[in-house]
């Protein structure tokens, strides 16, 4: 009888190793991943000379206004022309809402923002689309609906 409880204890912590080096391979897995991301971050870095989301968006590298209206749109999710335009003037100094209006339609006919419904009319959003590709791109494993 002793010789068989031996075996049961033996058996369970055989089961407590199993179990603990489940979750070491685990936690392994994912400092790995970590690391690949970080790698691939700094290689984005030095490639592109920064991490914006016109890496993402590269046909508004060139045009400052846009890319600042993306990462309004992007620190308030929706807004409407002239909270776009009283937030530009206060990141940039100035603003006009006929200069944001034009950038929101060439936005709007890159598919990078999308027109919704807001609390005082026409408001705009960054597609879901483009948020996928800037979460892919940093390494962030979020995804949107595509259904909503």
């Amino acid at each position: 009888m002793p010789e068989e409880q031996d075996v049961k204890k033996l058996s369970e912590e055989v089961k407590t190793l199993r179990k603990a080096l489940d979750d070491l391979m685990t936690s392994f897995e994912m400092v790995s991943r970590l690391a690949d991301n970080y790698l691939r971050l700094i290689n984005i870095y030095a490639q592109y000379g920064g991490l914006g989301i016109d890496v993402v968006v590269p046909e508004i590298r060139n045009d400052p206004i846009a890319r600042e209206i993306v990462r309004i749109l992007f620190d308030l999710k929706v807004a409407n022309i002239s909270q776009i335009t009283q937030e530009l003037k206060r990141r940039r100094g100035k603003a006009s809402r006929n200069t944001v209006r034009e950038r929101i339609h060439y936005l709007l006919d890159l598919n990078v923002v999308e027109e919704v419904d807001g609390d005082k009319g026409k408001a705009y959003t960054l597609r879901k689309e483009v948020l996928n590709k800037w979460f892919d791109l940093i390494g962030i494993p979020i995804k949107f609906d595509q259904t909503k």
